[in-house]
């Protein structure tokens, strides 16, 4: 994994998200495509969990939350902040 790669695309999700979003739920949309995006690069979930939360700062409660949920899950979740993001 390169960290400096994946810290351009975690704040890179940040930026672009909906700016109407709250700062949790963008938070919570760039942890869910992170993790979603690294499982895919086939790093495990310990890898991530300590990336995510050790060298993005992500929040601990909202990674923990995420790194459970399967890829469908994952999904189903961007795609409901994104919603909101354009239904406000």
């Amino acid at each position: 994994m390169n960290k400096v790669f994946m810290l351009g695309y975690y704040q890179g999700v940040i930026e672009t998200a909906p700016k109407i979003l709250s700062a949790a739920k963008t938070n919570e949309l760039a942890i869910a495509m992170a993790i979603q995006h690294l499982r895919h690069a086939g790093v495990d979930s310990a890898t991530i969990n300590h990336f995510l939360v050790e060298d993005a700062h992500a929040d601990m409660r909202q990674v923990s939350h995420c790194i459970t949920l399967n890829a469908d899950e994952l999904e189903t979740l961007q795609a409901k902040i994104l919603r909101m993001g354009h239904l406000a």
